[in-house]
């Protein structure tokens, strides 16, 4: 059996850091954790980022800074030989989620985002009720993952550090609507048509972000976005034969275990699925992925196709609208 991963972390006061990876990566027979680097807590291991990367026991990063950052330090990680775990969305632009994943193939080393939801078992059985054929063709899709964020000073509320409901949210939405059509996160571009509205807030990020795509032949997705509505997850997925509902689908636990499945007869059942914790499956696939024992479930190239498809939701959106966001 391989030596667990050496972890360093850059930025370990974030939120997700805290409450989420570095718990998991702790219960991690795959991981350790080496080293933490943080400008604001006195508590970590390092009081720079640059001091970390120097550590010869830090093999690869955790990077869970604000979204304006990602590609500054995944690219100076990528320079120092660490492979990298950068949190989602991987850049705040296709560009720069680009020059990061040519960055660490330049380089040799590995380019994962950390995007959790695709490791928990109930969306792994999602994903193969759909491929399975079962709703028959798929003609309407939407989404939902509202909540309020009400500190004023964090982060995502400001256009300079890549904030907004739509990079920090709705960004969960779109992996699955893209499954359901059948159309992998490199291939967004082939979605026909977007079209797309926004409400600013903050500083001047959108608050509230809502969007439609169009498919072709009558087919469409919605999903809605924003940090000022009350918290709801919600996935549905109709075909012509059944439908599929989901709530929280985005950041399931061990106790989110069940689809609703709803039949053309109007009948309908719950079907169980097993629960686990998302995060710790991440971290352990990036793991296999470091010491060479995987491939990658969701390449930078898919991390860098969906980011393709946020710009070109943003750039629908009316020019006044951009105009006060961002």
């Amino acid at each position: 059996m391989s030596s667990p991963v050496g972890l360093g972390v850059i930025g370990s006061t974030s939120t997700v850091a805290r409450l989420a990876v570095l718990p998991a990566i702790e219960r991690s027979s795959a991981c350790s954790l080496v080293a933490t680097a943080s400008r604001s807590d006195a508590g970590a291991t390092y009081p720079s980022y640059e001091a970390l990367l120097e550590d010869p026991a830090v093999e690869a990063v955790y990077i869970p800074l604000p979204n304006s950052l990602h590609r500054e330090w995944t690219e100076r990680a990528a320079a120092a030989g660490k492979h990298v775990l950068c949190e989602k969305p991987l850049a705040p632009t296709a560009g720069d989620a680009l020059a990061m994943a040519e960055a660490c193939e330049a380089a040799g080393v590995r380019l994962m985002e950390a995007y959790m939801t695709q490791f928990h078992p109930r969306d792994r059985r999602l994903r193969q009720l759909v491929a399975s054929g079962m709703l028959g063709e798929v003609i309407f899709a939407s989404a939902a993952f509202t909540g309020v964020l009400d500190r004023p000073d964090d982060h995502r509320w400001h256009p300079g550090m890549g904030g907004g409901a739509l990079l920090d949210v709705g960004i969960y939405c779109l992996s699955p609507l893209l499954a359901a059509f059948g159309v992998g996160p490199r291939e967004a571009d082939s979605v026909e048509a977007v079209a797309a509205s926004l409400r600013p807030g903050g500083s001047g990020v959108d608050a509230s972000f809502s969007g439609w795509l169009g498919f072709g032949g009558g087919r469409a997705a919605s999903f809605q976005c924003s940090f000022e509505a009350p918290e709801r997850q919600q996935l549905e997925l109709v075909g012509t034969s059944a439908a599929l509902l989901l709530e929280r689908p985005f950041t399931p636990g061990p106790d989110d275990r069940s689809i609703r499945l709803l039949r053309r007869d109007g009948s309908g059942e719950a079907l169980s699925t097993e629960g686990a914790d998302p995060y710790l499956a991440m971290v352990d696939h990036f793991a296999a992925l470091v010491r060479g024992r995987a491939e990658p479930e969701r390449p930078p190239e898919d991390s860098v196709g969906l980011q393709r498809l946020v710009d070109r939701l943003l750039a629908s959106a009316s020019p006044s609208q951009r105009d006060g966001a961002r």
